[in-house]
């Protein structure tokens, strides 16, 4: 007998699962339900596409992926720019795709594999029958909200303030760079994703989002309209970026990132994938790639397994290690941009190496290979760094700060930091306290896993920034963050430990 699928919005997520699931199993009958009366309606501008996502889309679904990649704008570099100066951060391998785009391309290859779409039905979990429902339908999705009992949602949001704005122009590369106005300050992620267009992502933090008077007009601005009155300031803020042009708007306004987590990804004959099931922040550039790959394991799984609750169990068991570590980085990219006023004033090479090794998935000798004399200029405060060898950096780095690092920790005050969203309200006091203690000399220790040695990491550089020599304890087999950590000066030293 046919399996029916029931597919909840019409997003990358959806379009993307409809089409797999169909070419998988032909005698599937699956249906989209998508509340746009119209397939190219859409929030939102550009979107990214890593080389590993198109890799798993190629062995996927090839037809499908050539069009994405025919439909994308390639080849650009990422780079900081400040003081009329620009740093590389990124070499040109970056892909980027309009969003209009992108759903124009997986709905032709929808269509074409046998799935109905139903555009202009608000349908929720309640209105379909199906043997398989996939809720696909976003970040705010109501079929989370409708099983969140049985879900267990965790949603927390962050203390940025952002709204997505485009551009009738291509920016030379991606980049990203800041402008101040008063005691505010306001931080531009910009990249192109066609030959006249791009996308501009502006964020401040909540002190320059009340200092702006932008919290008055985020409250005054109409409902489902833009807010003019914000994006009138920032394109006077960005002027020099926009070269007097005006902001590209789409129902924008000002949002706070939300992180989504779940305890079960499925309840009953009901599974969610992509935003709804899980969310990681725009920094790292994640949305859509967690969205075609889940669809992607989704479908092996439904093909490889005639019970709904085993074929769930699958594309959960195989999706979650991953999506759990994407979401630890984007979580630190976000705590990063998140005390970007901090980091601001550094020598820009500094705050490109910091960039580079925010997350803890790349380290200084990735950054040496690409851009060595910028990774010079970056290490400077360590000495004249090995880069042309940049296997050895790391080691370099860590045999910098010898006096610290080797010296008697008995007098040390000791403190235990097991994780956290560090740069938020609720640790204030945990730094304060540190900060005020007599001791010159404070080692922060923790569980040895990845999530938290990353979390006292970035505790460690708070409390530095409080003028106190900070010495981390560091699994021996993550060395290379290690090193990453003393390099971008997020500690003075580390202990290796076990």
């Amino acid at each position: 007998m046919s399996r029916t699928v029931a597919i909840i919005g019409g997003g990358p997520a959806g379009l993307a699962a409809a089409r797999l699931i169909k070419v998988n199993d032909p005698r599937a009958l699956v249906t989209i339900y998508e509340r746009a009366d119209a397939s190219g309606e859409t929030f939102g501008f550009g979107v990214g596409l890593t080389e590993s996502t198109m890799s798993n889309m190629a062995k996927a679904d090839p037809i499908t992926a050539d069009r994405l990649r025919e439909a994308s704008h390639a080849g650009h570099s990422l780079v900081l720019r400040t003081g009329g100066r620009e740093v590389g951060l990124h070499g040109a391998r970056n892909l980027a795709i309009g969003r209009a785009a992108l759903l124009e391309v997986l709905t032709k290859s929808a269509l074409e594999a046998g799935v109905e779409i139903r555009l202009g039905c608000k349908a929720g979990v309640a209105d379909v029958q199906a043997d398989v429902v996939v809720a696909a339908d976003g970040a705010r999705s109501a079929v989370r909200e409708r099983l969140a009992h049985r879900l267990g949602v965790s949603i927390t949001y962050g203390s940025l303030h952002y709204m997505w704005c485009g551009t009738d122009f291509a920016v030379s590369n991606a980049n990203f760079t800041w402008r101040t106005r008063d005691d505010a300050m306001f931080v531009v992620h910009a990249y192109p994703y066609a030959d006249d267009r791009s996308t501009f992502l502006i964020e401040t933090d909540d002190e320059s989002f009340r200092a702006a008077g932008l919290d008055r007009f985020a409250a005054e601005a109409p409902a489902g309209e833009s807010d003019e009155r914000s994006l009138a300031l920032l394109e006077d803020v960005f002027s020099e970026e926009l070269g007097g042009r005006r902001l590209l708007a789409n129902r924008t306004r000002w949002a706070q990132f939300p992180t989504v987590s779940l305890r079960n990804w499925s309840a009953g004959n009901v599974v969610l994938i992509g935003d709804a099931a899980h969310t990681a922040h725009y920094t790292i550039g994640s949305g859509t790639k967690l969205a075609l790959e889940d669809a992607i394991a989704l479908a092996e799984a439904l093909a490889e397994h005639d019970d709904t609750d085993a074929a769930f169990a699958a594309y959960e068991t195989a999706r979650r290690p991953y999506v759990d570590r994407f979401k630890h980085l984007a979580a630190r990219s976000q705590n990063w941009w998140s005390s970007f006023r901090e980091r601001a004033a550094q020598a820009p090479e500094r705050i490109a190496l910091s960039y580079m090794t925010r997350a803890g998935n790349l380290g200084i000798e990735h950054y040496a290979a690409e851009y060595p004399e910028t990774a010079r200029a970056a290490l400077a405060p360590l000495g004249e760094a090995p880069v042309g060898e940049p296997d050895t950096v790391g080691d370099w780095v860590l045999g910098r700060a010898p006096d610290v690092a080797t010296a008697d920790l008995a007098g040390a005050l000791r403190a235990e930091w097991d994780g956290g969203e560090v740069w938020g309200p609720a640790h204030d006091a945990f730094v304060a306290r540190l900060s005020g203690e007599d001791a010159d000399v404070i080692v922060v220790g923790g569980p040895s896993d990845p999530k938290h040695v990353g979390a006292r990491i970035d505790v460690a550089e708070r409390v530095r920034w409080a003028g106190k020599t900070v010495v981390v304890e560091v699994p021996s087999a993550l060395r290379t963050e290690a090193a990453a950590a003393v390099g971008a000066g997020r500690a003075d030293a580390v202990v290796l430990v076990g």
